[in-house]
């Protein structure tokens, strides 16, 4: 005989212009602690029915719905608002909302952000690590999101986002996990691990500030695949009490300088040789944000913590900094910070990183006429990178993708020792040199000017100055690299 699928129906109130007012539901569900999630028969949305009936859930949803309709389609691709509440549930009155669905393709990212073991195991299959610096963009997207609504939530950590490892992106779910401060209480205190220390010593009440350590450690957690202030010793006799200390009062990030007690074993050691990532493999802007956040006063002081903004800036700014290690083949910051050269090496099999080694550039913008002044943002070039327009153009980040985008420049190794940077563009280069080290500001008084139209070239040589055209960035080159 013929399986006849058995279904469920909703009827909505406040729904989204295009929504209806009935909903068509498959019979299986996905069934959490707090209740199960449906997904419609044409696969479009999805509905969360509560086990119980909550006081003031309808109002609380309702205040959150009608704040986040105006959010752009850009903004809309790392949250999932309600789209409308539920009234009945099959006949019965329930309490619930409807989101977008998200496709298959997205997983739990508690599913994806491994130990190190298992992250090592998943990259030696051809996974990159760029594709988890893209997931943390999109996750601090997220929360900036939420934080220019004047939201906060009470539940941040990996098991309330869906993410696409293989496109870097990822949406936050639990959309009834959001509080507005002043306004409505949290209904869950968070998942140990990711909440403020001060939610657990003194009972605080979710905010911006709390969102932005529960932030940081999911960032960290996603890029160093462990949780940077995990407890390694016992704080009390009672297993409760010592994890309520450990992630509270006596928080203290694995990485103090000053204090090795929650330090892991092997840590900087290769990841594919049974190491730990450190935070010092991230590139400086990022270790300077985890700093802020997790090792100096930022731990304990919620007003001095790194904002999301900050965090979505670095990680998008980070990027173009990636090598590709010849030896292994994955992706890491090239570590220019290091000195000497030999110094740095991938920090997943340890290889040294071999000549030509990449040259570095810090882009600048244009303030004033003829004063330039640095916007934090380099690009680290080896032969065949290629040069866009987002980092030519001024108050532009990285795009999501640039699989589509025609390159405007690209670089070359000349083999008589040095690089080139070829214009492709319709624009022309100039390149301004002087004789000895000169302040970026003055350097276009630079004693040596070289231009390149379409198809030219100009070396990149050591405190050159680099102009990409009329309105356009400059760059210096820190490290002409070789």
């Amino acid at each position: 005989m013929e399986r006849i699928e058995v279904t469920h129906t909703a009827s909505l109130h406040a729904p989204h212009p295009g929504l209806g007012d009935t909903l068509t539901l498959q019979d299986k569900a996905h069934v959490g602690g707090e209740g199960a999630v449906y997904f419609t028969t044409d696969g479009r949305h999805a509905l969360k029915v509560f086990h119980q009936q909550h006081p003031g859930l309808e109002q609380h949803l309702t205040r959150i719905m009608d704040r986040l309709r105006i959010l752009t389609d850009e903004q809309e691709r790392f949250i999932l608002p309600p789209l409308a509440l539920l009234n009945r549930f099959d006949g019965q009155p329930r309490q619930g909302f409807v989101m977008r669905r998200v496709p298959p393709r997205y997983q739990e990212a508690i599913n994806l952000i491994l130990g190190p073991e298992q992250a090592a195991a998943q990259f030696q299959r051809g996974r990159t690590w760029g594709s988890y610096l893209l997931a943390a963009r999109s996750i601090a997207n997220s929360i900036v999101v939420l934080h220019a609504m004047g939201f906060a939530h009470s539940d941040i950590h990996y098991k309330n986002f869906l993410v696409d490892i293989n496109e870097g992106d990822a949406v936050m779910m639990e959309a009834d996990g959001i509080v507005t401060p002043g306004y409505s209480k949290a209904r869950v205190a968070g998942l140990k691990g990711f909440m403020a220390p001060e939610i657990l010593t003194r009972g605080a009440e979710p905010s911006e500030k709390t969102d932005r350590h529960s932030l940081a450690v999911l960032a960290l957690h996603t890029l160093l695949f462990r949780n940077p202030l995990e407890p390694l010793i016992e704080y009390a006799d009672d297993p409760q009490e010592s994890d309520r200390l450990g992630w509270g009062a006596q928080a203290l990030f694995s990485e103090h300088p000053g204090n090795p007690s929650h330090r892991p074993a092997n840590l900087g050691r290769p990841l594919y040789k049974r190491g730990v990532l450190s935070y010092r493999m991230l590139t400086p802007e990022l270790q300077q944000l985890a700093e802020r956040a997790v090792l100096e006063t930022g731990l304990h002081d919620p007003a001095s913590r790194p904002a999301a903004k900050e965090w979505r800036d670095a990680l998008a700014k980070s990027i173009d900094q990636l090598l590709n290690c010849p030896h292994c083949g994955q992706h890491f910051p090239y570590p220019h910070w290091l000195d000497p050269p030999p110094r740095r090496a991938c920090p997943f099999c340890g290889q040294r990183c071999q000549r030509p080694l990449p040259a570095v550039i810090s882009l600048l913008e244009e303030r004033r006429t003829g004063n330039f002044t640095p916007i934090r943002r380099k690009l680290v070039l080896g032969n065949g990178s290629n040069i866009f327009a987002d980092m030519t153009e001024p108050h532009r980040f990285p795009p999501r993708s640039r699989t589509s985008t025609k390159p405007i420049g690209h670089v070359e190794w000349d083999p008589r020792g040095a690089y080139r940077i070829v214009n492709d563009g319709n624009t022309t280069w100039i390149s301004i040199t002087n004789s000895a080290s000169t302040p970026r500001a003055s350097v276009l008084q630079g004693s040596q000017r070289l231009s390149a139209t379409s198809g030219q070239s100009i070396p990149l040589n050591a405190h050159a100055l680099i102009r990409f055209g009329p309105d356009q960035r400059a760059a210096v080159v820190d490290d002409p690299g070789g």
